[in-house]
């Protein structure tokens, strides 16, 4: 029986996994650290020697055109139909890394979500947002159409949430990742210290003596939540607002629920307060979120075939 292999390249890591012809779960999870990409076709070559791969689902971190992704954190592009040619692929899928994390959904029970806030679910709208080595996003209407976005890549937030970091107005800082995200949170810090330190070591000295990196954590936070609630109110998230990444999953730990509801709520009124209010904000708990999108999308193109 074939096998169908899943592969997510984001901009630290490289994962990977199986599928065995059932479909049931993701097998062999394991991930290659990058420092480049250069030689994708020969790790893509010794992932498949040896195993009876006929199918391919592969997410990168960038925008889909045309059949490619030209990433946006490294120098690195990909067609799928070239991919396909070139090892004899039956099927060769490629998406975009939120498109994938927007079709993983249906892999999570209760328990891989944890709740900030529970909500009244009131139509079949769910965003998804990550903010990670960048910041991706996308929209899931009903359990099928994802529409990923490039909101990481925008500028019209980012002078409004420097104020959260006391920064006024600097060049330095111009797209939304570049003050909402793993990058965000180091380059602030160093912004504001003179020190470079990882994201995950800022994040474990909060609640510290380090009143930066309680500054920044806590600018992280309060500038996480408005940016919930627009992203929210834009795309009228009925069926809720899912956060993923590991960043978020150890911030979640430390930070204070009720603070950000109250971020989240900021100074809406009337009927845009009650659509917050309504609105479901869920930590995805579950690792591997691009792989299980990956399956769950094939999937549904093999029922769909």
């Amino acid at each position: 029986m074939s096998k169908v292999l899943l592969i997510d390249i984001g901009g630290t890591n490289l994962r990977y996994a199986y599928a065995d012809g059932d479909l049931s779960s993701l097998k062999d999870t394991n991930k290659i650290k990058l420092s480049c990409i250069k030689g994708f076709n020969d790790i893509l070559a010794n992932l498949i020697e040896g195993k009876n791969i006929d199918n391919l689902v592969i997410s990168v971190a960038g925008p889909k055109i045309n059949g490619s992704i030209t990433m946006t954190n490294r120098d690195f592009s990909i067609n799928e139909k070239d991919i396909q040619e070139s090892f004899n692929f039956q099927t060769c899928h490629l998406l975009n890394d939120w498109e994938s994390i927007g079709h993983s959904l249906a892999a999570y029970e209760d328990k891989d979500i944890s709740l900030i806030k529970d909500g009244s679910e009131f139509n079949n709208n769910s965003f998804f947002i990550g903010p990670g080595t960048g910041l991706g996003a996308a929209l899931l209407i009903g359990d099928d159409k994802v529409t990923p976005t490039e909101i990481g890549n925008t500028t019209g937030l980012t002078k409004t949430l420097l104020k959260n970091y006391f920064i006024e107005n600097d060049d330095h800082f111009r797209t939304l990742e570049d003050v909402l995200s793993g990058k965000a949170i180091s380059s602030i810090y160093e912004y504001k210290t003179g020190v470079r330190m990882t994201s995950e070591d800022i994040v474990a000295r909060y609640g510290s003596n380090d009143d930066m990196a309680n500054l920044v954590i806590d600018g992280f936070i309060k500038s996480l939540a408005e940016t919930i609630s627009d992203m929210a109110l834009t795309f009228i998230s009925g069926r809720g607002v899912y956060i993923a990444g590991g960043l978020i999953r150890s911030i979640f730990k430390i930070m204070d629920k009720d603070k950000f509801v109250e971020y989240f709520y900021g100074d809406k009124k009337l009927v845009h307060l009650q659509i917050l209010e309504m609105v479901k904000i869920g930590i995805v708990e579950k690792e591997h979120a691009c792989l299980h999108g990956n399956l769950n999308f094939y999937k549904k193109n093999i029922n769909k075939a």
